[in-house]
């Protein structure tokens, strides 16, 4: 809470500068925040701290967000300097804009309060100042304030006397620590994903480990990297591709894990429209509510929208060309990773794929990896018989997703028997199952 009562002061200290200002009946200038700086931001990790670097807020945004908060935390210390004492209901000085809570007999600040802190009776400034925190800025796009119209009179539809509304989800982070995540829906096409897996159940080959290294070096380096060089793209799109179950969501999951980041699953069947611009309209909002939040998005079966582009013999050819390269794009712009997944890497015009920075191949695993898969993902207290032979069961061909279906199946199949040791018997049944699933013959 460090940070937060620093900004709280410094709002009160410019709320006094300005009553000093309109009791010596001088002409208010715009606000100066050479002569009023904003607090630096404490050596310490707290949910305040991490949203105003996270979204680089500048000081007119960090004044709307602690002007949002105040309300919340300590409403009398407005109410105290701007209250009419005598009427109890009414504004001592009313160029502050703001009302008070009939309820509560508090002082709210409205859109015309924050900007008569920045800019006086600047009109100019407060033109400017609007801009950065109307409904084009950052904490408005991405969520954590809206702006409610209050109707106590016809005046009250005006912009200037919406209330910065702090939502319920960032307070609960700011006054907890607990990460928001916003909704999946219409609004947001994207699925937060965890996995309860751990780097031993990834079986993969050599090679491809070597390259999931090489993303994770940029997690861990990225940032550092960037700071140091203009010359660096903060963006790091990569392309996996491979068969169905081979680990390519999985691996996403755990670098996410490792670093404590949060995995996004894009929703392509959401995002992409048959209307034309609106595909690109989607994903435009994705990456601008992805912006500033360290995600890392993942477009799992990505063939939804990469198709090989070919000679343009329409209007739709034209339009689907236009979707992937703007989706390219804003992943080239992103400042963080994404990563697209397909099962078909032919699908994907090879003049596109120079805009990854990483292509990794995930192959169906080998004998000797799947022998590792059988073993590797039985979680306990469930065992394998004695009589199993690893051998027999690593030549079938199957994925690390398709043993993990066949693993899931026994287990129950031993629960349902009582006992926590797997048999062969449930073993060749699941398996048969995953072939016939997959119209395949064992």
């Amino acid at each position: 809470m460090q940070a937060v009562l620093s900004e709280m002061e410094w709002l009160l200290e410019i709320t006094d500068a300005r009553i000093n200002e309109l009791n010596k009946k001088n002409e208010i200038p715009a606000l100066l925040f050479s002569k009023h700086p904003v607090p630096a931001l404490p050596d310490n990790d707290s949910a305040y701290t991490q949203l105003v670097r996270q979204l680089e807020l500048t000081p007119a945004e960090r004044l709307l967000l602690i002007c949002s908060i105040m309300p919340h935390l300590a409403p009398e210390e407005l109410t105290k300097r701007l209250r009419d004492e005598k009427t109890n209901m009414k504004l001592r000085y009313p160029e502050f804009g703001g009302y008070i809570d009939i309820m509560f007999t508090h002082f709210i600040p409205t859109q015309q309060t924050i900007l008569f802190l920045l800019a006086g009776e600047d009109k100019t400034n407060a033109i400017y100042y609007k801009m950065a925190i109307s409904n084009t800025g950052k904490l408005v796009r991405e969520g954590i304030i809206r702006f409610i119209p209050v109707k106590q009179d016809s005046s009250d539809e005006h912009e200037l006397n919406y209330v910065p509304a702090l939502t319920q989800e960032y307070l609960l982070y700011l006054q907890s620590g607990y990460r928001p995540r916003p909704d999946y829906g219409r609004a947001f096409p994207a699925t937060w994903v965890t996995t309860g897996l751990e780097w031993e159940h990834l079986v993969l080959d050599e090679r491809t480990l070597t390259e999931i290294k090489e993303i994770m070096r940029w997690v861990e380096h990225g940032k550092t990297l960037t700071e140091s060089s203009e010359m660096f793209n903060v963006s790091y799109p990569c392309l996996f591709y491979g068969p169905p179950g081979t680990g390519k969501s999985l691996t996403a999951k755990l670098i996410g894990k490792r670093y404590g980041k949060d995995v996004f699953r894009v929703d392509l069947s959401m995002v992409v429209s048959k209307y034309i611009g609106e595909t690109e309209k989607n994903l435009a909002y994705l990456f601008d509510r992805a912006e500033g939040k360290d995600w890392i998005l993942f477009f799992d079966e990505a063939d939804a929208l990469f198709t090989k582009r070919t000679s343009v013999n329409s209007s739709h050819d034209k339009w689907a060309n236009l979707e992937v390269s703007y989706l390219l794009q804003r992943m080239e712009e992103h400042k963080g990773l994404t990563i697209l997944a397909t099962n078909f890497k032919d699908n994907i015009d090879k003049a596109m794929t120079r805009r990854f920075q990483s292509i990794i191949y995930f192959p169906a695993p080998k004998e000797k990896e799947r022998e590792q898969l059988w073993r590797n993902l039985l979680p306990p207290p469930f065992t394998y018989s004695e009589t199993i032979d690893f051998q027999k069961l690593a030549a079938f061909e199957l994925s690390g997703a398709n043993i993990s279906n066949i693993l899931k199946d026994s287990c129950l199949s031993a629960l349902d028997n009582d006992t926590k040791e797997l048999k062969g018997e449930w073993l060749t049944r699941s398996i048969r199952k995953e072939f016939i699933k997959e119209k395949r013959t064992p």
